[in-house]
């Protein structure tokens, strides 16, 4: 009888590790990809804001020459 009572335990318990095995493994594959998807998406924004600093920089100092060659064309007509 115990062998019996053991024999049917393991019917139900030998699927359902199985089960939650094969489940868990989907599982973390699945956030595997989600963090990855994530990473990348990240490394994306990082680049592309990266880009937008260096452009704004370049404006800035475009933008601080042309301050300073308008200070001077009015420090000019005022000194006439």
């Amino acid at each position: 009888m115990d062998i019996d009572r053991l024999y049917r335990v393991a019917e139900v318990v030998i699927p359902l590790a199985v089960f939650l095995a094969i489940s868990l493994r989907r599982f973390r594959a699945g956030m595997e990809a989600s963090w990855k998807e994530e990473a990348e998406a990240y490394r994306s924004k990082v680049e592309r804001q990266s880009q937008e600093l260096a452009d704004l920089h370049a404006e800035v100092r475009a933008l601080r020459r042309e301050n300073a060659e308008l200070r001077a064309q009015i420090a000019e007509l005022l000194s006439r």
